[in-house]
């Protein structure tokens, strides 16, 4: 696959799943959101019994917009059962995620996203080992994913690779295959509304 068919298979594959995401309703959403933030908890309290050190890390989360799988409902869990909880702030061509306790922590930012107000005395979140919960507009079963094209989850795990990522998507974003370059990260799981799956990661990824 050339990188120019890489990218013209890109932008198809991110103006369907764009078109699809209007299409949902606030009964669908919220009862994915519901089924997504069950199966979330059901993967982190087996992930935690083997990996115990993820407890003491705070879950790394973003905050959706525009029809995004919901992690809404997984923040306020996270906060109801008293895990420390951090999101991310665009700062030039970075990601830098800043630890936050309630909402008032957020304000617009990058986008018009909600973003951490570094104003307000937070913490910069400096586990290298959390657990990312990473958006996307489609991934597929290698556990490769599709962004917005800025590239900025991309760099942060670069910059940051022993964190485990999990993938949050609603059925039709998933894809047996999507378009990929050696730069592009994949995911170490996913979770949809009917269920979770691990993905065996390689150490070093191919493209054959």
């Amino acid at each position: 696959m050339t990188v120019q068919n890489s990218s013209e298979q890109k932008a198809a594959v991110r103006r369907q799943i764009k078109d699809q995401r209007k299409k949902i309703s606030p009964g669908e959403k919220e009862e994915w959101d519901k089924a997504l933030c069950k199966n979330f908890f059901q993967l982190y309290e087996k992930t935690t019994e083997q990996k115990p050190w993820l407890l003491d890390s705070p879950v790394y989360l973003y905050l959706d917009i525009c029809g995004e799988a919901g992690s809404s409902r997984i923040l306020d869990e996270l906060w109801r059962r008293k895990i420390r909880t951090a999101v991310p702030r665009v700062e030039g061509q970075e990601l830098r995620f800043y630890e936050i306790s309630r909402r008032e922590h957020l304000i617009s930012g990058y986008m018009k996203i909600l973003e951490p107000d570094v104003s307000a005395g937070l913490s910069l979140a400096e586990r290298p080992d959390s657990l990312v919960l990473v958006p996307g507009i489609a991934f597929d079963w290698k556990g490769f994913r599709l962004g917005y094209g800025g590239g900025f989850y991309d760099r942060f795990f670069n910059r940051e690779p022993d964190h485990l990522r999990w993938g949050l998507s609603y059925l039709f974003q998933i894809f047996q295959s999507i378009p990929h370059q050696i730069w592009d990260q994949q995911m170490d799981g996913l979770i949809t509304p009917t269920g979770s799956f691990i993905i065996k990661r390689p150490t070093e990824k191919s493209l054959e």
